[in-house]
């Protein structure tokens, strides 16, 4: 069972219970409310009309020092209003939720349960009859947990009606009552305080992306560092108390804050189980954090000792359901909607203890369904201001995709800036309940934004060139209609809102594929070489207040004026320029006529087909024609991009046609004009000679023009004339070859 410590961030919830409360942690008797929902058990999920909800009284009898034992044991609830019981339902369960007795009756008869009327009554304990609770032992009673304590689930299922409506409250109550005999005592009548579930459609995370996290403890990461464990503890609230990690630590009720769930940092993350020298009771995983991993299922790999790396939080759960984050934000912006998650995992694959006290190494260990032995599964609520939204369902131990991310989507009320979050432990502890936490996120849930240029707008920078930009703005609720455009003349770190007529304004959306779009077209503008390293970009909001304030969105993608050299004309002109990869290697030929008075070539070479570096210098013939070839002593990795510079000795230049070379044969687009006026340029990669189709379609998708190239293997430059005669506007390009299909955006 793993915890947070004391988190403030507004995270942490747990699976598909709710816990209601509980009596002192770590007192003799632990008594929890929670309540699973049973129709979300294997996925997670909100809680919807028609769904099957057991409601859970978990009571855990401990052992400390001497024999603890309570006697007429009852527990007591009231079937919530706005649900239906489920006949057959009442039942003892393990801490594991396996059946230990039952199900029972409904009537006053020979079993120890009953429901009159919606009033619900099970005796619980050695001897309990239909109208009087029974004794619990903590060092004999069955289920029993190592012979120490008798942990136990007393359930009832309810469905929530199909006709309750959305936003619509079910309140949880009810008691447990139970004679102390050792230590002697007075009666207890433990009244849980009201819990309330919310029901609530299930809208899945952000479609399109979330910007920074207002969750607080570096925003719901937990930072990181070179130490092992993390000196500070957590900074939002927490049950949990914070503990370094060891072979034996964190101990139940208690949480870590670590780089490496390997007490030694052990950084193979296979070492065999058990293994009790660098696993945490010799059977919790070995891992890494989650943050930033680039398989997000996998996360991060176990660091070494001194390495620096990203911390998260191991919780070894309570037998009580308890908070392992909360937090209140107050930052939020109204009329917005968020993402509550965070990421989980559960890290013990045989932490079982069956209801006779044998663990899973022990002969004769009876495991759980689907033959199990991973012990209790994680299970949390995620909650808002007091209302229980979300369950994450059980976690189950999966090796394969140990990293799961669990939440919900939500719209702040006109107005609301401030709310509390709360993530909570739903599962009893004993064996199993052990888990990680990372990434608690509460972000603001943003549109796509797709510039029509992007990450560059070019020009020549010898005349002024007209720019239209375009933005289209995606969502999928018809909410983020405001808009404005911003442009930086400062590296894109200060931006300044633009004025005048097209700039700002109310979109129109429409349903585009099951998500609302529209398109803000800037102005057209005329730029020239001053203009050269502006940014534009556009930021939207749900409403005028939240556009002109913190609360408007943007996706930190922007589009950069760029104007560069063109060249001029030469004493001198290309005839040809190809390449070929020879053993490895680049090799570049090109050949030249009229060449008279120049100075040389300059070959230049890019990763990426825009940012260029010179390799070599080669003095002209001057001659014509003229030959020459150079092979690239670096071998060819990925693309490689190729051009040459024609100059004269006064420093005049003309470039030539860029070549591609590729250690990847496949079919690809590479470049293509955009935007395009008489004709239309694109660089073509063939993997072997063969003909491709090109379509031109409109905005409204009619067809245009349609081509048939016939292209030799390697690179080709494709030129595509008769564009003069259509009209300005957006156009859609395709190029097929062989059912392999690669579609453009274009601006004409």
């Amino acid at each position: 069972m793993l915890m947070k410590r004391n988190v403030h961030a507004l995270l942490f919830i747990v699976p598909l219970m709710l816990i209601c409360l509980l009596t002192q942690a770590q007192g003799r008797v632990d008594i929890g409310k929670s309540f699973a929902n049973v129709s979300r058990l294997a996925t997670g999920g909100t809680y919807v009309p028609g769904d099957t909800v057991e409601i859970r009284v978990t009571i855990a009898v401990k052992t400390q020092g001497t024999a603890t034992i309570i006697d007429e044991v009852q527990v007591l609830d009231a079937v919530p209003a706005k649900t239906t019981y489920v006949p057959g339902s009442m039942r003892i369960a393990t801490n594991e939720g396996i059946l230990y007795k039952g199900p029972f009756t409904e009537g006053f008869d020979a079993d120890p349960a009953r429901n009159n009327a919606g009033n619900i009554i099970i005796n619980i304990g050695n001897k309990a009859t239909n109208s009087i609770g029974g004794r619990i032992k903590s060092d004999s009673s069955r289920p029993t947990f190592y012979n120490s304590h008798c942990i136990m689930m007393v359930c009832y299922k309810v469905r929530i009606n199909p006709t309750t409506n959305y936003y619509d409250t079910i309140s949880i109550r009810g008691s447990v009552r139970y004679r102390p005999i050792a230590p002697t005592g007075s009666i207890v009548n433990h009244v849980f305080p009201e819990y309330k579930l919310l029901v609530f459609p299930n809208n899945g995370f952000c479609q399109n992306g979330t910007d920074v996290s207002a969750a607080s403890d570096f925003g719901g990461t937990f930072g990181s560092g070179t130490d092992p464990n993390r000196a500070a503890p957590l900074s939002f609230t927490t049950s949990y108390i914070k503990q370094n990690i060891s072979t034996g630590q964190p101990n139940d009720y208690y949480y870590a804050i670590v780089k490496n769930s390997s007490p030694t940092s052990l950084t193979n993350p296979n070492p065999g189980l058990p293994n009790a020298a660098n696993r945490v009771f010799g059977l919790w995983d070995i891992a890494g954090d989650h943050t930033n991993s680039t398989n997000t299922a996998a996360g991060n790999a176990p660091p070494a000792a001194t390495a620096g790396a990203g911390y998260f939080v191991l919780i070894n759960a309570s037998y009580n359901t308890n908070v392992a984050y909360q937090e209140t934000l107050s930052n939020l912006c109204p009329n917005t909607y968020y993402e509550f998650s965070a990421w989980f995992r559960n890290v013990c694959p045989r932490c079982g203890c069956d209801s006779i006290g044998r663990g899973s190494g022990t002969t004769g260990y009876i495991r759980g369904p689907g033959n199990d032995s991973s012990g209790v599964k994680p299970n949390l609520n995620f909650e808002m201001d007091g209302l229980a939204y979300y369950t994450t369902g059980d976690i189950k131990y999966d090796r394969g995709v140990p990293w799961k991310k669990f939440g919900f989507t939500f719209l702040t009320r006109p107005g609301q800036t401030t709310a509390n979050f709360v993530i909570r432990n739903n599962s009893p502890g004993g064996g199993g309940n052990d888990w990680a936490i990372d990434d608690i996120k509460v972000a603001h849930c943003g549109p796509n934004l797709q510039m029509n240029y992007h990450p560059y707008v070019i020009g020549c920078r010898e005349q002024q060139f007209a720019v239209s930009l375009s933005d289209t703005i995606r969502f999928m609720y018809n909410s983020y209609t405001y808009f404005k455009w911003q442009k930086s003349n400062i590296g894109g770190t200060i931006w300044t809102d633009m004025t005048g007529p097209g700039t700002s304004g109310v979109g129109t959306p429409s349903l585009v594929n099951g998500m609302y779009q529209y398109v803000t077209n800037l102005p057209t503008f005329w730029a020239n070489a001053s203009d050269s390293g502006t940014y534009y970009r556009v930021v939207v909001a749900t409403t005028l207040a939240n556009l002109n304030s913190n609360c408007a969105f943007k996706d930190g993608s922007a589009t950069m004026v760029s104007a560069v050299t063109c060249g001029v004309i030469l004493n001198g002109s290309f005839t040809q320029f190809k390449g070929a990869i020879t053993n490895g290697k680049g090799y570049l030929s090109w050949s030249t006529v009229n060449e008279e008075n120049l100075a040389g070539y300059t070959l230049e070479k890019s990763r990426d087909g825009r940012n260029f570096t010179v390799i070599e210098n080669i003095t002209a013939k001057n001659i014509s024609p003229a030959h020459y070839n150079y092979t690239d002593p670096e071998e060819i990795s990925g693309d490689v991009y190729y051009r040459l510079k024609m100059t004269q000795p006064d420093g005049l230049f003309k470039l030539s046609a860029v070549v591609l070379l590729s250690a990847n044969n496949s079919f690809a687009v590479r470049n293509v004009q955009n935007p395009f006026a008489q004709q239309l340029l694109a660089d073509i990669v063939m993997p072997e000679k063969g003909t491709v189709n090109i379509v031109l379609n409109n905005d409204k998708g009619q067809l245009v023009k349609s081509f048939k190239k016939d292209l030799n293997k390697g690179f080709n430059q494709v030129s595509l004339e008769g564009m003069s005669g259509l009209a300005n506007g957006m156009y859609f390009i395709s190029f097929e070859y062989r059912n392999q299909v690669e579609r453009r955006k274009l601006m004409h």
